[in-house]
């Protein structure tokens, strides 16, 4: 499209301005909620990766009764933490001197029952898609507390919908580069892998297909399990790493560590080719650095895990029937952005209200996306 295009020099070329350095905590202070984010986020599902990989290396696929006791217990103690913490933070914005009274109990009401939601989503339910349901819950009030913790901070995430031709039309776009990064991304580790096995190099990889190996059997399952997956991962690993680390002016390879080291060891699954993921969570870092917007960032890892995975369900059937999806997705993706486009061009920028911003700022209208600071 012509506004990507147009856009593209200016994502290269145009430097980035400095976002304000925070005034209301010590940068030391911001650090410590960051990592207690990322441990929080990544605390269980690194105990699941590390009993489906186990076996790659020679230990039991299965936990013995008194791990699984001890497994149960780690998670609903994060869950504790997680229920106080968004607690605590709520309760301490909602003074009877900032909010009204309804307010007040509406938004302290929510919190804790949201938090106490998600203490329950992590009891051990037998059925396997009440864990996964349990898992979406979970992972939706990790991530109301991340934005908490970035409010607490004066950090926006940039999570507004878009209301003008114009902010779609930009939105769109990055979308369009989010996707392409993890298709990137997971075509690395698809190679890496196929080329492990065809070579026989004797390097432990992952055995059978993705899906299998996580547990998923529907398509079904798939998309509520990725609630909990857009919610952890683009949420919490990288918005809210990456805003709250470059608010404080943390050097870049420090946000580029702690964001792309969970992202591998939470694919470690697939063995060596987990090193792959690097350009899935570097590129999308260096995006989100360049325009700052979540919801992009949200819709294209859902997406992808969606299309993928859903061509993986379609292994049984002949093989033209995968290509044959890709290529309509593909047109389905054009027709969308083409209309988007005729869209902008049609709006008159005098006609649009200008965008305003979760922090107040009220930019000019444009009729090219260009990139965004992280306020």
């Amino acid at each position: 499209m012509k506004l990507l295009h147009l856009a593209l020099p200016e994502l290269f070329h145009q430097p980035v301005p400095e976002p304000p350095p925070l005034s209301d905590a010590p940068a030391r202070r911001v650090v410590r909620h960051v990592i207690g984010l990322l441990v929080l986020a990544c605390w269980f599902p690194l105990i699941v990766t590390a009993v489906t990989s186990g076996h790659l290396y020679g230990l039991p696929f299965s936990l013995t009764t008194r791990t699984r006791y001890v497994v149960i217990w780690t998670q609903f103690t994060v869950a504790a933490v997680v229920f106080w913490w968004l607690c605590w933070l709520v309760f301490a914005r909602t003074p009877l001197s900032q909010v009204t009274p309804r307010q007040r109990l509406l938004q302290r009401g929510a919190a804790v029952l949201a938090g106490a939601a998600g203490m329950y989503a992590t009891a051990p339910f037998p059925i396997a898609l009440a864990q996964v349901v349990g898992a979406g819950v979970f992972g939706c009030v990790l991530a109301w507390l991340a934005l908490e913790v970035c409010r607490a901070h004066r950090v926006s995430l940039r999570v507004t919908v878009p209301r003008t031709p114009v902010e779609r039309l930009r939105d769109w776009e990055i979308t369009q580069l989010v996707l392409a990064v993890c298709i990137a991304g997971g075509a690395l580790s698809f190679l890496l892998l196929q080329l492990i096995r065809w070579t026989g190099a004797g390097v432990p990889v992952m055995k059978g297909g993705q899906m299998a190996t996580l547990g998923v059997d529907n398509i079904g399952t798939l998309a509520i399990g990725l609630v909990s997956t857009v919610a952890l991962e683009d949420v919490v690993i990288v918005a809210t790493t990456t805003a709250l680390l470059t608010a404080v002016r943390r050097p870049a390879w420090q946000i580029y560590t702690l964001v792309c080291v969970p992202e591998v060891l939470l694919h470690a699954y697939l063995g060596l080719p987990a090193i792959g993921m690097l350009l899935f969570a570097a590129g999308r870092v260096w995006l989100y650095r360049q325009y700052g917007r979540l919801l992009p960032f949200m819709a294209a890892h859902f997406t992808f895990d969606l299309v993928g995975g859903g061509l993986m369900f379609l292994q049984g059937l002949p093989f033209w029937y995968r290509p044959a999806l890709g290529l309509l997705f593909s047109l389905l993706v054009s027709w969308f952005g083409s209309r988007l486009e005729k869209a902008a061009k049609a709006a008159h920028p005098d006609t649009q209200p200008p965008p305003v911003t979760p922090d107040g700022d009220t930019p000019q209208p444009t009729d090219d996306p260009e990139p965004v600071s992280i306020p």
